[in-house]
């Protein structure tokens, strides 16, 4: 990690040359699958650099993939392309931004700018009018022109061709003071490459040894993925099928080729999307640090179910925060509040446990035969007592609460403050300049 300024890191990680070309993919040349997929793509001849992400708000991590791909792509005199992961489900692009409270400490508000649908593929869902965020809100001057850029930015977009396409091009129009927009692919029309086809084909010629591979190349990223149902021929395959509504819909070997054979739509998931674009689409390709993560498990899974490795990938990340005032350490109440309000006797004998009243209350309780009428009479009395121990104490149990708020409100505030994934709109923008130079640098190094 290199640090460029107090609360600016970069991190880059991976090739400083193109990945090798002259290797041999499923008994044929990568160039061979490159070339192809390139012509389905729609995509010029020469070298492609590429990245990708999902349709959100992107924090400066994300929008640091793209900054160097432009850097090493200007270098390299390589066309820039920026995949739209467009399989994911759909979260109606949300956004968050800090406020300060009226009691000095910094909170987090909110506003989602269409209807989530996690369920449905961002593929399927529409564009849409993006809602606009009204004054009850809460968004402050400080980055009420962030907030609306963001708006504006997906509204430029409303006819967009999905609601994966209007997030990515709204999050490309923001970043066009420092990026040239790049090419763009969806990672649905990668299932049409010739590459994506013969991987179909293996699936199918052997589900479970497929899915076996599978879910033991995920030890090496266990929150990665959720693992495959083995079930022999008719085993689960790393791809969604879409219900009519737009489901994503999890797809047996049987389910597989029933779509296939009727010319319906398949979508890659996560490692199948990376091994088509790391082999077939990019000569280089560049991932995150969570995409860094589960590539190690793309890896095992592609080189132990088919014999070969995708080419390397570059991990580009950064941190860009925004400049809050970090608050001090907050003070640890002397017990939890909900303790002492339970247990108003522990303020005066302190300790974890009951208090040495309420103990022996609930001992004598204990020793009463189930539906004795003492028994019901003794829990009056120890509720009574314990009522009563509230009101005598009460002073004490406010001034417990209210440090135990404080002192929550102050770590709430320190994690904003350490907060990296804000979207990059809200930041100083000279900040993501310095970001971009130091990107270049770092590639013309």
């Amino acid at each position: 990690m290199t640090r460029l300024s107090e609360g600016v890191e970069i991190v880059v990680h991976g090739g400083e040359t193109l990945a090798p070309a002259l290797q041999s993919i499923e008994g044929r040349p990568l160039s061979a699958w490159r070339d192809e997929a390139r012509a389905t793509l729609g995509l010029p001849t020469g070298a492609v650099f590429a990245t990708g992400h999902q349709s959100e708000c992107w924090h400066a991590g994300i929008l640091a993939k793209s900054l160097w791909v432009q850097a090493i792509a200007h270098r390299e005199h390589a066309l820039a392309v920026h995949v739209v992961v467009d399989q994911d489900g759909f979260d109606g692009m949300p956004l968050e931004w800090p406020f300060q409270r009226t009691d000095g400490w910094w909170g987090v508000r909110g506003h989602r700018f269409a209807a989530s649908a996690e369920s449905r593929a961002a593929v399927a869902c529409t564009a849409c009018r993006p809602r606009p965020v009204e004054p009850g809100e809460g968004v402050e001057p400080r980055v009420s022109a962030s907030v609306q850029s963001v708006h504006d930015a997906l509204q430029e977009h409303g006819t967009a061709s999905s609601a994966a396409m209007q997030g990515a091009l709204a999050m490309l129009d923001l970043a066009g003071t420092w990026l040239k927009r790049p090419a763009l692919v969806r990672a649905s029309d990668m299932m049409h490459t010739t590459l994506a086809r013969r991987l179909l084909e293996r699936m199918l010629e052997d589900p479970e040894r497929c899915a076996r591979h599978f879910n033991a190349a995920l030890r090496h990223a266990p929150r990665a993925a959720r693992a495959l149902h083995v079930r022999g021929a008719d085993s689960e395959l790393p791809v969604w099928l879409l219900g009519p509504d737009g489901v994503r819909l999890r797809a047996s070997a049987r389910a597989l080729g029933d779509a296939l054979s009727r010319g319906e739509s398949v979508l890659p998931r996560a490692f199948l999307m990376s091994a088509i674009a790391r082999t077939a689409l990019a000569d280089r390709f560049t991932h995150g640090l969570g995409g860094g993560v589960y590539e190690q498990a793309t890896d095992r899974w592609i080189r132990d179910w088919l014999g070969w490795s995708p080419p390397p990938h570059d991990v580009v990340s950064a941190s860009l925060r925004m400049e809050l005032p970090m608050p001090q350490e907050p003070t640890r109440a002397a017990m939890p509040w909900r303790r002492a309000w339970c247990d108003p006797d522990l303020l005066e004998s302190g300790g974890t446990g009951p208090s040495a009243t309420r103990r022996r209350a609930i001992e004598f309780i204990a020793s009463i035969p189930p539906r004795d009428p003492r028994r019901r009479a003794a829990f009056r009395e120890l509720v009574n007592e314990r009522n009563a121990g509230r009101l005598r104490r009460s002073g004490e149990l406010d001034a417990l609460r209210g440090a135990e708020e404080a002192a929550g409100a102050a770590r709430l505030a320190r994690e904003l403050a350490v907060r990296r994934t804000w979207c990059f709109a809200l930041l100083d923008p000279l900040r993501v300049t310095a970001l971009r130079d130091a990107l270049e640098a770092r590639a013309n190094a």
